[in-house]
């Protein structure tokens, strides 16, 4: 063993917390790097070298921590759709009705579409043009176990009898639906609402009417 190789191990021995937490550190590095790319150029557009030096690591930590860009995008859609998932987990276990856990679910996915509106993008991309199947099999996977906590919330309320029967799987395509296309589709939203500068989507009295059309919609289509 070399004199290197005995500094490290020890010092691997000695702190293994710390030697974790770097690693780990090193990862979620390359995962925000990576994400910000993939938002601003789309998937195709980033390289490995490219990621490597934006991030400012060398080729080799990409293919150690990752194996592959294929990969490393999977680990960073999960992350971000597992980050939805937590906080409808938290929702589901907090002590509300059904219809707060509706409303606050309105509140968290229009201010996490808006905020994250470059790197949804990119999964509609993915999704839309179907020439991944290993990507579009980890978005829809990923995504399916979300709604399902959404389609329980629905579930639950007309178990309890304080919603009326809806179709659920459709009543989250209309809620979703809705937000997508102000998110997604700047330009056109903006038509529609009579403005001329599509950036005035993205403010906030835009996403607080937003929020507010979507929970009288489904109060309307869903209490009795």
């Amino acid at each position: 063993m070399s004199f290197t190789s005995f500094i490290d191990c020890n010092a691997t021995m000695l702190y293994p917390k710390k030697r974790t937490e770097e690693k780990t550190d090193k990862r979620q590095h390359l995962m925000d790097t990576a994400e910000q790319l993939f938002s601003q150029h789309g998937y195709e557009a980033v390289s490995i070298r490219k990621l490597a030096r934006e991030a400012d690591v060398n080729i080799a930590m990409v293919s150690y921590y990752f194996g592959s860009k294929e990969k490393l995008f999977g680990a960073v859609i999960e992350n971000k759709i597992r980050q939805m998932r937590r906080r409808l987990e938290a929702l589901a276990a907090e002590p509300l009705t059904p219809w707060q856990k509706i409303s606050q679910t309105i509140d968290v996915y229009v201010d996490r579409m808006f905020l994250n509106r470059h790197f949804n993008l990119t999964l509609m991309r993915e999704m839309s043009l179907e020439q991944r199947p290993e990507h579009l099999n980890v978005i829809v996977g990923h995504i399916g176990l979300n709604l399902n906590i959404i389609k329980g919330f629905i579930l639950e309320g007309q178990e309890a009898g304080t919603f009326r029967y809806a179709d659920p799987e459709l009543t989250i395509a209309t809620q979703l639906g809705t937000i997508t296309m102000v998110v997604n589709s700047p330009a056109l939203s903006a038509s529609l609402l009579g403005e001329k500068d599509p950036e005035i989507m993205f403010e906030e009295a835009i996403q607080v009417r937003l929020k507010t059309h979507i929970k009288a919609l489904l109060q309307a289509h869903l209490m009795k």
